[in-house]
């Protein structure tokens, strides 16, 4: 790419020109520049290795020395703002998808494909080469002019209980700890996956809510399905909330379900339950000594 295009995009000013023309390659981690890139970065320390491994340029954004006259020194207000408007650029002849946060974690969890680029937070390395892009975030979505949303597949489920999913896809079938409240976004992931033709491995698949923990009698942690008394980590009071609510109270409805946040979660280990809900609050549990085989709950 040309020095000239990149100071335009980003609204740049070329402070040193040198004899550089031309980069090849972006980088903003010490460990991946290589000869002809630019790399984007205010640590004076790593700017003089870049350029010892052969950096055609910096770009920077604070009041730095130029150590190096023979090649470009660009600088700008904001590096990620300056990210942002290179990813712009990118994204006039380059798809992006866009979905929602679950959808997002789990193509994280169960990707396997180096060629796609998850754009939950800028990097350089995503303006390189051709990835599959995919984000949810709204600043990043706002903007691509070629966006584009995820489809479903369609997946047949043979049974499914609060906590887990037995379906069947593409003739194979799957047990997966992943309850079946997100199963629309898993499609989505999979939809995703298909339609590129992009390596995954469904059995990696997690979130970060909705977690369950079952515990003894004791409130030690013991293995999946080994007791009728689970703590649910991973609930949070944002747009997933209400949809979470309503599935616990349809599912959970003949048990003992507790609600716990920062105001009672001290009385925890006072309580009896068959659920425990924690909603925007951990509590730390150790692992059981012996494990106590109650009957589990359904």
């Amino acid at each position: 790419m040309r020095i000239e295009d990149i100071v335009n995009i980003t609204d740049g000013e070329l402070v040193n020109s040198g004899y550089i023309t031309d980069i090849n390659f972006f980088a903003d981690e010490i460990q991946k520049v290589k000869r002809e890139c630019l790399f984007i970065s205010n640590d004076i320390d790593e700017i003089k290795e870049a350029i010892n491994k052969g950096s055609y340029g910096i770009l920077f954004s604070q009041n730095l020395p130029i150590i190096d006259e023979e090649i470009a020194w660009i600088k700008v207000d904001n590096i990620d703002e300056a990210l942002l408007k290179l990813l712009k650029y990118k994204f006039l002849t380059t798809t992006l998808y866009v979905t929602n946060d679950i959808t997002l974690q789990i193509i994280k969890s169960i990707n396997k494909d180096k060629r796609v680029a998850i754009l939950d937070e800028l990097k350089a390395e995503f303006l390189n080469d051709n990835f599959i892009y995919i984000t949810s975030d709204e600043k990043i979505t706002s903007i691509s002019l070629n966006k584009k949303s995820l489809n479903k597949v369609d997946l047949k489920v043979m049974n499914a209980s609060t906590f887990i999913t037995n379906f069947v896809f593409e003739n194979k079938k799957y047990s997966l700890i992943f309850p079946p409240l997100y199963l629309d976004e898993l499609k989505e992931a999979l939809y995703f996956f298909k339609a590129n033709k992009l390596a995954y491995h469904l059995k990696d698949v997690k979130l970060d809510r909705f977690r369950p923990q079952f515990i003894n009698s004791k409130y030690e942690k013991v293995e999946f399905g080994r007791s009728d008394r689970v703590v649910i980590y991973g609930i949070r009071k944002d747009k997933y909330f209400i949809r979470e609510i309503n599935y616990i109270c349809e599912n959970m409805k003949h048990a003992k379900v507790k609600f716990f946040d920062k105001s009672n979660i001290d009385t925890f280990f006072n309580e009896k339950f068959n659920f425990a809900i924690l909603v925007e609050c951990e509590v730390e549990l150790n692992e059981a000594t012996q494990i106590e085989i109650d009957s589990l709950f359904e």
